[in-house]
């Protein structure tokens, strides 16, 4: 019976894990398998570089708001209803995507799917809290990084392939396709994981709960850290189909082998963490993060002052700031989630709407302004770094009040 109980209990842990890894990913996934198509939606709707780059900025407009909403749900009504909800509405958002026949319905459709994949973004960190303590979380969410940099590597390649082949509809489709098969995967595999509450909905304590979180200074400096160097990987993948394919010639299928490189870069830095850790405190971790974020953005903006830009430039200079962020997102996450564990779910949920919402005004402004990538980069990377110099500060300087 023992015997049993274990082969039953291990069942049930792959089925979980199996379904972190495609929850974690899927976002990345649509996200990415869309890039190579970019520059021919933008020829299809005769749109100009800077509108069809607002398509990014909504999807992420509509990830990073609707957490905010996930979150809180999730708690009051369990994790798999909700998430079967959001996943509802990718389906939809993506569908819509394939058949849209203006420019402003591709735009709406594009909100519509962010707003589905927001509860990707927070139910996993969720749901792997429900299931997992301590090392057992840390090994289970070593899986999913695991499924993170295997879609970073696959999913540029093959929408690419499909953008060759098919055309830029097809990316929608095979989108539409993976959110169903994650639907169904919870649907059939997933156990509700979260004990749902039997009180009513409390808004006032659900904003009390916010105000604690994003008035804690810890947590405003690791979410400050994190979000401003992912808001550089988003602006990379912002502008980079648009300057690999229509500015140096790409086709489809280079720019998803060229995306390989960031890959590789990601999976690089997860190595170099992982022997630094054990040595270098986390305080240090993200001063060296950010200064390779800043070296990242420098390099760039030297090889385009000595008019050396080419395909191999771009991404060296790129590479250098992934294996930076590889390094500050981690230890950023660990430290804004220090002083407020007792609410998991809300934290989980508000990094997660700070990350996206600040990426998309990141995202806005590139596409306004036109603001080279080098000095961008450079800039967020500047940012970093004197954000993190205030954990170096005695904590009577990090007070509320000062905040």
């Amino acid at each position: 019976m023992e015997i049993t109980n274990k082969k039953h209990n291990a069942l049930n842990y792959n089925k979980i894990i199996v379904i972190l890894c495609l929850v974690s990913s899927l976002a990345r996934f649509v996200l990415d398998s869309y890039l190579p198509s970019v520059p021919a939606i933008s020829h299809y709707f005769a749109m100009p570089d800077k509108n069809i780059q607002f398509a990014l900025t909504l999807y992420l407009l509509g990830f990073s708001l609707s957490q905010l909403i996930y979150g809180p749900l999730s708690d009051h009504y369990g994790r798999r209803t909700v998430m079967l909800v959001g996943l509802t509405i990718f389906i939809a958002g993506n569908l819509a995507c394939s058949f849209a026949l203006t420019p402003q319905m591709l735009l709406l459709a594009r909100l519509l799917a962010g707003i589905g994949a927001g509860a990707c973004g927070v139910l996993n960190r969720a749901i792997a809290s429900d299931c997992f303590k301590g090392a057992e979380f840390s090994k289970a969410w070593s899986y999913t990084t695991t499924a993170l940099v295997i879609t970073l590597c696959l999913a540029p390649v093959l929408g690419g392939c499909i953008q060759e082949w098919l055309g830029w509809r097809a990316n929608f489709m095979l989108a539409t396709v993976f959110v169903g098969i994650v639907f169904f995967s919870i649907l059939k595999y997933l156990p509700e994981t979260h004990v749902t509450s039997k009180n009513t909905l409390q808004i006032n304590k659900i904003l009390r709960d916010y105000y604690f979180i994003i008035t804690n200074p810890t947590f405003l400096i690791g979410t400050m850290c994190y979000t401003l160097a992912f808001a550089g990987l988003i602006a990379y993948f912002q502008v980079s189909p648009l300057l690999l394919m229509n500015h140096f010639g790409l086709s489809p299928t280079q720019y998803g082998y060229c995306s390989l490189v960031i890959a590789i870069s990601y999976f690089i830095g997860g190595l170099l963490l992982r022997r630094l850790i054990v040595y270098v405190s986390v305080d240090n971790l993200l001063l060296l993060g950010a200064s390779l974020l800043i070296a990242g953005g420098l390099t760039l903006w030297m090889i385009h002052l000595c008019r050396c830009e080419n395909v191999f430039s771009l991404l060296f200079s790129t590479a250098i700031y992934v294996v930076g962020a590889r390094i500050v997102i981690p230890n950023a996450i660990a430290g804004s989630l220090e002083n407020v564990r007792h609410l998991n779910g809300s934290s989980s949920a508000l990094i997660g709407c700070m990350q996206m919402l600040g990426s998309s005004f990141i995202s806005w402004i590139l596409a306004e302004f036109n603001i080279p990538l080098a000095i961008l980069l450079s800039l967020l990377g500047i940012l970093t770094l004197t954000i993190a110099l205030l954990n170096k500060m005695p904590r009577y300087i990090l007070s509320s009040k000062q905040i």
